[in-house]
């Protein structure tokens, strides 16, 4: 089930979950939100295995045990380390037998391919990264609380510079709240001059910029990006990934929410990367790529400085 799911699902608690996704507040809110629910007594019933190598008998011994002044007793693990499927085999064995009294969470944030062999005994929480109207929500119910608004502009503007991760939006809704007065309204000049733009959302605006042949507007994206003390030629690299995942979009038929999974990344990075990526041919993205790796060689070599390469990169590719 999808996060948003997750509330209207606890009147019926489940053995085990298994929660995965890309954003970290959300896998938490969910563990929090199924113990929350599971339990009338923390100190007493919840125990919390976080080591990467933590003992699985532990574990199971955890899960045996009944709960004390309480209807269950809660057993959390986060990312522990599983190397291969044998590795789960007790745990294997005593999901295919839970006691009733027990809620196993299990949090995999890596997504590890050893826990497939447990996935059709658990709840699997799909904790990826929430739309733009999904958000909206969250961020409307969050700045309630302080009595404050917020322009739709404003809002759009807020979860692309956050890169619609939630925990940075959550601390960035946080910091605007304790900023401003009771029924003031957010708008986007507020947050253009208080939000923190992340480094991905410039990179993504820098190829909007090239894709137009908009050299100047390139430039200052990269000028701005560099007074930031940002590395030239870390910046060269996440712009080469950019234009490879744009290499990749527009060279397949399959949707955008299947090869974001497959790249491991958000679906509206997939969304923006065939928006952009359009604005070119496939021979002409090759040669942007080709170019890159002359230039990420040159600089390894000490053949050419890293702030040059990028810059030359910006500029020749804006010609293209």
């Amino acid at each position: 089930m999808k996060f948003q799911d997750l509330k209207k699902s606890l009147g019926n608690i489940k053995h085990a979950y298994l929660i995965r996704g890309g954003d970290a507040f959300l896998r938490q809110k969910a563990v929090e939100m199924i113990t929350a629910h599971s339990l009338s007594y923390k100190e007493l019933n919840l125990s919390v295995f976080t080591d990467e190598n933590a003992d699985i008998s532990a574990i199971v011994s955890a899960c045996k045990s009944i709960p004390m002044m309480d209807k269950r007793r809660v057993v959390v693990v986060r990312d522990i380390l599983v190397k291969k499927a044998d590795d789960l085999s007790l745990l294997l064995q005593y999901l295919k037998a839970p006691l009733d009294t027990t809620v196993l969470i299990i949090v995999d944030s890596l997504d590890n391919n050893a826990y497939r062999q447990i996935e059709p005994l658990c709840e699997l929480v799909d904790c990826s990264p929430l739309d733009i109207v999904l958000l909206g929500k969250l961020v409307a119910t969050q700045l309630s609380s302080y009595g404050i608004k917020i322009n739709s502009d404003a809002l759009e503007t807020l979860v692309k510079y956050c890169n619609y991760d939630y925990t940075r939006i959550n601390n960035e809704v946080i910091k605007l709240g304790n900023m401003l007065n009771s029924n003031e309204v957010i708008t986007l000049d507020i947050v253009q001059k208080n939000v923190h733009r992340e480094v991905e959302f410039d990179v993504f605006e820098l190829g909007k910029a090239v894709s137009v042949k908009d050299g100047a507007k390139a430039m200052e994206i990269i000028n701005q990006l560099l007074l930031k003390k940002e590395s030239p030629q870390v910046l060269l690299m996440m712009i080469l990934s950019n234009f490879r995942r744009m290499f990749y979009s527009i060279s397949s038929k399959d949707s955008n929410a299947n090869i974001a999974s497959r790249l491991g990344v958000k679906e509206y990075a997939i969304k923006v990367a065939r928006e952009v990526g359009s604005k070119f041919t496939p021979a002409q993205l090759k040669r942007i790529l080709d170019l890159g790796a002359s230039l990420d060689f040159q600089i390894k070599s000490g053949a050419m400085n890293e702030k040059n390469a990028l810059l030359y990169f910006v500029s020749n590719v804006s010609a293209i």
